[in-house]
């Protein structure tokens, strides 16, 4: 059973990661064209707190400690998500 949850957390989390990149990159080029950096780095604040706030909704069924395997796997997950993302697919 444990698996099977390890494998919905990487999934639903990695998800979660590519939305976010995906919805910072359009808010990068909202702002970059009207030059607005401080609201740019606001909303960018805001949405990185709210998906936060999702993965912490959706994990409050696994288990509340944070140091649990499934909740560490997820995360480990959308930080691969997010780093190859930013490491690969922009710098081509």
């Amino acid at each position: 059973m444990k698996i099977l949850l390890m494998t919905y957390s990487v999934i639903l989390n990695g998800l979660l990661g590519f939305v976010w990149i995906i919805f910072i990159s359009k808010l990068l080029e909202v702002f970059n064209a009207s030059g607005k950096s401080f609201w740019m780095g606001f909303f960018i604040t805001i949405a990185t707190l709210l998906f936060l706030d999702i993965t912490t909704r959706v994990f409050e069924s696994f288990d509340k400690d944070k140091r649990h395997p499934v909740r560490v796997a997820g995360y480990v997950s959308f930080g691969i998500v997010v780093l190859v993302s930013i490491v690969i697919i922009k710098t081509s």
